[in-house]
């Protein structure tokens, strides 16, 4: 088993170009891998088992090699995805259940029936080029970047994202090198894996128009980067008081949010888009991962 701890940014493609000397500029080593094509097929049962038990399932096709993997309920903490993944060889695109170790399973699971239920729900297949970058202190994050499609039958939504996992070393290296990273690039802090872009996409859950959550900090965060993502899509009016709104409520927990300069819906880009918007949302991230 291995855990998962990454941050992703969405960007634009004119900010491509840039990526090779900024991770020259933020790292002390830079470690360029060729680009690889990765066919990924997600499974799932007509009662949705793996969603149910906040799962996915996956086979991935590289270098005509097969590889399946679970990643199981983890957490996320802002920006921040943690959670647990069991990466097995296979033989096929089809799934082997039985190879996943039994700790993997809740204890009144039927493998077979399971097995036999699987179905090819979505698939997100993409060109990635990867750096390993080696930082100051001597962690290191495999930067990669990511450019294809999520497709679920006749439906099909663009991928061009950016993803900082980290290898080896702590958590707080990853969250420094990102603070670097949006200083120099106009990036946006991404909270949607491809397997929730899948779900929603394979299910006909666009995003839509939602309450405010200010339960918690974490909740505010939430709605936040939602009705962000929601609004550059529809320009709706309603979802930009939900976005001051959790601006605000923010601004009472982190100095980072209130020090933000007063957002203006005409230029929404480039708020969510700046270094400052940014930082805070990766401070409160870090802040709640520490806690």
């Amino acid at each position: 088993m291995a855990m998962e701890a990454e941050l992703k940014f969405l960007l634009t493609q004119s900010s491509v170009p840039a990526l090779e000397p900024v991770w020259q500029q933020l790292a002390v080593t830079v470690q360029k891998h060729e680009s690889v094509q990765l066919l990924n097929a997600y499974y799932e049962t007509d009662g949705l088992w793996f969603r149910r038990h906040d799962a996915g399932l996956r086979t991935r096709l590289k270098k005509g090699q097969f590889e399946q993997t679970i990643k199981l309920a983890g957490q996320q903490h802002g920006g921040l995805h943690f959670r647990p993944e069991y990466n097995l060889p296979c033989a096929s695109v089809w799934p082997e259940l039985n190879a996943f170790p039994a700790e993997v399973w809740p204890a009144d699971t039927d493998l077979a029936q399971l097995q036999s239920q699987l179905k090819q729900l979505f698939r997100t297949d993409f060109i990635r080029q990867s750096w390993l970058l080696t930082l100051a202190d001597g962690s290191t994050v495999e930067a990669v970047l990511d450019q294809g499609e999520v497709v679920s039958g006749e439906q099909n939504e663009a991928i061009f994202e950016l993803e900082l996992e980290l290898q080896q070393g702590e958590v707080k290296a990853l969250f420094e090198l990102s603070r670097q990273l949006v200083q120099l690039l106009p990036l946006r802090l991404g909270w949607q894996s491809k397997a929730e872009r899948g779900y929603r996409l394979a299910q006909q859950q666009p995003l839509v128009f939602t309450a405010l959550d200010n339960s918690s900090t974490a909740a505010l965060l939430k709605s936040l980067q939602y009705h962000e993502s929601y609004f550059l899509r529809s320009q709706d009016s309603e979802s930009w008081q939900v976005i001051a709104q959790c601006l605000k409520a923010l601004s009472v927990v982190s100095a980072d949010f209130a020090a933000l300069p007063p957002p203006d819906a005409k230029q929404a880009l480039s708020f969510f888009s700046s270094a400052a918007y940014n930082c805070a949302l990766l401070n409160c991230s870090e802040s709640l991962f520490s806690a």
